[in-house]
């Protein structure tokens, strides 16, 4: 029952002058602007792709990411209107409001379309359950699971296995920021939820390469040179790498600290490399070899002091320690000497191989340096184009921020 006063109140702020005659369309208006902002709010826009990655590497949307909560997602069976897409997106943070022609993902469905304002993508399959990330209300983004699925058939593998590194990692790659990155508590998703995802998704486009790149994956990995070095201590012989088992990265070793009467402490060595039956040269037990990863240089007697202490903590609960600068990681033969001398620490017997095999290899691990130092996270290999001239990387150049990531690779003068 309607209230008199309130259509009278109502009429009035319409400048009606006959509230008795007009108050029923005035409400039937009402009611069809309350349907319209409602079918805008009923159909989900659901971000994928590039401009997904975009999102779930927002630092606004930081808190809202670590929850790790997972949605459903109706996919749309066409593309939003500009007028519905802007009153979406405006909730969001710039870096994903001001992208020009954001990706929405609709339905497996979907007929074709190519509007100017949004580029679409229908799904690869019915869309599974739990694949979507609420960003705002009617907004959401494929998951980190569903995202590298989808990114996998347009990305080589390489680039897949370090946008993994990333997703199970403790950084997100943020090029507006001083740093060029930013860390989380907490990595954004894990491999048993990838592997979920792949059970869902079936045979289709993405998972079998998917599937190879995780195992290649880092886990915990802290910044994008840690995944690079670890890439190259972990990765097979015949993929460019080393061949030493990663047992860990950034996880908690409990050590005595020297410094505070032999108390207990904890220090999380960037790169854990395990012993073989936990023994190591000359049968002196050794749990594995530590790497850190440090691009600064230390030249301050305080710094010196503290990496002395961190390397005397874990030498004495049986893990050999050494640090690779930047100028080191650039240079191929002073990381094959560092293998050699990693390879003794932990015992494992040398095998000889001729001299063509060996040069084969040398190669293959220069090629590895070379195409990991061509990945940024931002200039992707199906987006742009480089000259096959291209100079080397400088390790002496771009000194700001390094050690967290490697800002000239992101174009950077």
């Amino acid at each position: 029952m309607r209230n008199p006063h309130l259509d009278k109140h109502l009429a009035a702020k319409a400048g009606v002058k006959n509230p008795a005659s007009s108050v029923s369309s005035f409400f039937s208006l009402s009611a069809a602007h309350a349907h319209a902002s409602h079918s805008i709010l009923s159909m989900d826009i659901v971000l994928t792709h590039f401009t997904a990655l975009e999102a779930l590497r927002s630092p606004s949307l930081r808190k809202r990411l670590a929850k790790g909560q997972r949605c459903d997602a109706n996919l749309p069976d066409r593309p939003p209107t500009k007028e519905e897409l802007t009153q979406a997106m405006s909730s969001l943070p710039d870096s994903v409001r001001e992208i020009d022609m954001p990706e929405i993902l609709l339905d497996h469905d979907a007929p074709r379309s190519r509007p100017r304002h949004v580029k679409t993508h229908r799904a690869i399959s019915s869309f599974p359950s739990g694949s979507a990330v609420e960003l705002a209300p009617g907004v959401r983004c494929v998951s980190p699971e569903h995202l590298v699925v989808q990114l996998a058939a347009m990305l080589t593998e390489l680039e897949i296995v370090c946008l993994l590194s990333e997703m199970l990692g403790t950084y997100a790659i943020a090029p507006g920021l001083e740093k060029g990155m930013f860390s989380r508590d907490q990595p954004l998703t894990t491999p048993e939820l990838i592997k979920g995802q792949l059970e869902q998704l079936g045979p289709v486009a993405g998972t079998a390469k998917t599937r190879r790149a995780l195992k290649m994956a880092c886990v915990r990995s802290a910044s994008p040179r840690e995944t690079k070095l670890s890439l190259r201590m972990g990765l097979s012989k015949a993929r460019g790498g080393y061949g030493f088992e990663v047992l860990s990265m950034n996880d908690p070793v409990e050590v005595q600290r020297i410094h505070d009467s032999m108390r207990t402490g904890v220090r999380k060595p960037d790169i854990l490399l395990r012993a073989p039956g936990d023994s190591g040269a000359s049968g002196v037990t050794l749990r594995g070899v530590a790497l850190e990863y440090d691009g600064r240089d230390h030249e301050g007697a305080e710094q010196h002091a503290a990496d002395v202490e961190r390397h005397n903590e874990l030498t004495a609960k049986g893990f050999n320690e050494y640090v690779v600068t930047r100028r080191q990681y650039a240079d191929l033969d002073y990381m094959d000497g560092l293998a050699e001398a990693i390879r003794r620490d932990l015992g494992i017997r040398k095998v000889r191989v001729t001299r063509a095999v060996a040069n084969e290899r040398r190669c293959r691990r220069e090629k590895l340096w070379h195409e990991l130092e061509g990945i940024d996270g931002v200039n992707w290999s199906c987006l742009t184009s480089k000259d096959e001239g291209e100079r080397d990387p400088d390790p002496d150049q771009g000194d700001d921020g390094w050690d967290e990531v490697p800002v000239e690779a992101y174009g950077f003068e």
